[in-house]
């Protein structure tokens, strides 16, 4: 019973540290200096999303990874509603600002 656990933990890391990991790749200079990505709000909004939706499309491909996906998405959702709050959006208005993320996220990501 207490094995469980210990996975369970190791899962969060492992979701935690992709998702750094891909929030890392999505900052780098490269893409706004070389690629003329609009470094705003936006600009960066939409290659988060598009490396995060490259990964999530990638890990459901493999059955044995669509829960890791799942995690990761999920783990994006509780960072925007971080954020949100972080730029003083008030509680009221969350929700429906995460409704808007969430309905720009699969719109740029195809799914």
């Amino acid at each position: 019973m207490m094995f469980p656990m210990f996975r369970r933990r190791s899962r969060q890391d492992t979701i935690s540290t992709l998702y750094g990991t891909i929030v890392a790749q999505s900052r780098l200079s490269r893409f706004y200096r070389d690629y003329g990505v609009a470094d705003t709000v936006d600009g960066r909004f939409d290659l988060l999303v598009l490396h995060l939706a490259l990964i999530i499309d990638r890990l459901a491909e493999e059955p044995e990874s669509r829960e890791a996906g799942q995690a990761l998405f999920d783990h994006f959702c509780q960072d925007m509603d971080y954020n949100l709050r972080e730029m003083g959006i008030g509680d009221l208005s969350v929700p429906k600002e995460m409704q808007r993320i969430g309905q720009a996220f699969y719109g740029r990501a195809g799914l």
